[in-house]
C-alpha cells in the first residue's frame, strides 16, 4: 500500500536544526528515515504534511528543498490530461464488468443420451443464450422449465461462474428392458421358400428340411400338448434357413437433371456475446439458389478462450444441368445400385445365383435382376391369447 500513498523525501538546513527537528516532533509530523549529518537533516514525509513542516520551517529560519516525491499521486499526475488512457481505463473496466455479468459460454456436464443441441435449444426458447445478463434471467423458472421441455432430465441446477454459465443435469433412470422369452410365440415363415436347416431354440418343429413353405406357414410350433392332452404355450424360437428369390429392378435414364455446386463467396463476422459484427459491410449474400454452410472459430489468448468468435459463412451457388450417360456410364451406376442394394438388403445372405433381364427405349435402360439367395426364412410371430 505505500505506493499509493504521496511522500516526498526532503532536506532542511539552518542555524536552529536541531530545535526544528524538535518542533517536527512535538508538531507530530512523522519523519521516516531521519538522518542528520554535514549540517543537514534529511527526511522523509507524506505529502499531506508538507504546509505544516513549511510553516515550522519558517518560524526557525530553516530552509527546506524537496529532493524527490514518490506515490501514485505523483506518478498519475503527468497523466492527468491524456483522456484517451482516462476513456481506455473506463472501456476496460465495463468490459471487464460485462465479462462477469453476462453469458459469454455455456457449458454443459452430466448428459449422455441427450443431444447438446436438443438442451441448447430448450435454454434459447426459455431467453438463456450467449449474450444475455444473469440478471435478466430467473434461474428456479428456468429449471422448472427445462424439466418439462426435455422429458429425460431428471434433475438440473442452473449456476454461473463469471463469464461462464455451467448447466449441470441427471438423465432419468431407463427401466430394464422387457424380457420376451416368455411371451407365447410361433415362428413363422416370412417368404416362399424350401428349408435347408432348422435350429429350434424352443417348442416344437413342425417342418423338417425340405419342406417347401409359404408366408405365414409356422416352423416352429409354440403350442404343445402334454401326456394328459392340455395344451400349454411356449415361446417357440430358433433358427430357420432357406432358398428363396427375389427380385430388384432399376431404371437409369440416358439423361437427367443432377444439381452443380458453383462458386463459393463468403462474408465473416465477429461475434461478441452474441451479437454479431460483419467484417465485410459491403458483402451482399445470394437470396436463392444456395448452399449455406458456416463454420466458427473461438480467439484465443495465452491459452485463455476469449468473449470473440471468428464466423465464416460460406454462400455456395447450386443449379442444375442436364446431362447425359453413356451405356458404359449408366452400366457403372447399375452396378454401383446393385453393391448397394446387396450390402444393405442381403449382407447375411449367401447369394446362389444372379440372372439379369435387360430392357432398353428411347428414355434409357431398365435392369431386373433375379436372385436365389439362402439364408434366414422366419421370425417369431405372438400367440394372442386371452
Amino acid at each position: 500500500m505505500g505506493f499509493f500513498r504521496n511522500r516526498m523525501t526532503i532536506s532542511a538546513s539552518g542555524r536552529e536544526l536541531l530545535a526544528f527537528r524538535d518542533a517536527l516532533r512535538d508538531a507530530r509530523i512523522r519523519c521516516r528515515h531521519q538522518v542528520l549529518t554535514d549540517g543537514r537533516f534529511h527526511a522523509t514525509i507524506r505529502s499531506t504534511q508538507w504546509f505544516r513542516l513549511k510553516q515550522l520551517a519558517n518560524r526557525y529560519a530553516v530552509t527546506v528543498t524537496v529532493e524527490k516525491r514518490q506515490g501514485f499521486g505523483i506518478w498519475l499526475k503527468p497523466y492527468r490530461y491524456r483522456w484517451g488512457l482516462l476513456a481506455g481505463l473506463v472501456l476496460g473496466g465495463w468490459f471487464c464488468y460485462h465479462c462477469n455479468t453476462t453469458i459469454r459460454s455455456i457449458e454443459l456436464y452430466g448428459n449422455v443420451r441427450i443431444p447438446d443441441a436438443e438442451v441448447l435449444v430448450a435454454l434459447e426458447e426459455l431467453g438463456v443464450t450467449r449474450g444475455v445478463a444473469y440478471a435478466e434471467i430467473d434461474f428456479f423458472e428456468v429449471e422448472r422449465q427445462m424439466r418439462l421441455m426435455v422429458s429425460d432430465i431428471e434433475w438440473i441446477g442452473i449456476r454461473h461462474s463469471g463469464g461462464r454459465l455451467v448447466v449441470e443435469l441427471t438423465e432419468e433412470t431407463q427401466p430394464p428392458a422387457l424380457v420376451h422369452d416368455r411371451i407365447p410365440t410361433n415362428y413363422v415363415a416370412t417368404v416362399p421358400a424350401q428349408i435347408t436347416g432348422i435350429n429350434v431354440l424352443g417348442g416344437v418343429a413342425v417342418k423338417q428340411v425340405g419342406d417347401a413353405v409359404k408366408p405365414g406357414d409356422i416352423l416352429i410350433s409354440g403350442i404343445c400338448e402334454d401326456a394328459r392332452g392340455v395344451s400349454l404355450l411356449y415361446h417357440a424360437d430358433g433358427i430357420v434357413t432357406g432358398i428363396f428369390e427375389t427380385d430388384y429392378e432399376m431404371f437409369h435414364p440416358f439423361c437427367k437433371e443432377i444439381p452443380v455446386h458453383g462458386e463459393t463467396v463468403s462474408e465473416r463476422f465477429l461475434e461478441c456475446f452474441g451479437t454479431r459484427f460483419s467484417l465485410d459491410p459491403t458483402f451482399s449474400p445470394p437470396t436463392e439458389n444456395f448452399l449455406y454452410t458456416e463454420t466458427a472459430e473461438p480467439m484465443t489468448l495465452f491459452g485463455l478462450q476469449l468473449p470473440f468468435t471468428r464466423i465464416r459463412c460460406d454462400y455456395t451457388h447450386t443449379t442444375t444441368t442436364v446431362t447425359a450417360f453413356s451405356e458404359e456410364e449408366i452400366a457403372l451406376l447399375q452396378q454401383e445400385e446393385q453393391n448397394r442394394y446387396e450390402e444393405n438388403f442381403h449382407k447375411n445372405n449367401t447369394i446362389l445365383d444372379r440372372s439379369y433381364t435387360e430392357t432398353r427405349s428411347d428414355l434409357g435402360i431398365s435392369l431386373k435382376i433375379h436372385y436365389v439367395l439362402e439364408g434366414v426364412i422366419g421370425k417369431t410371430s405372438e400367440i394372442f391369447v386371452k
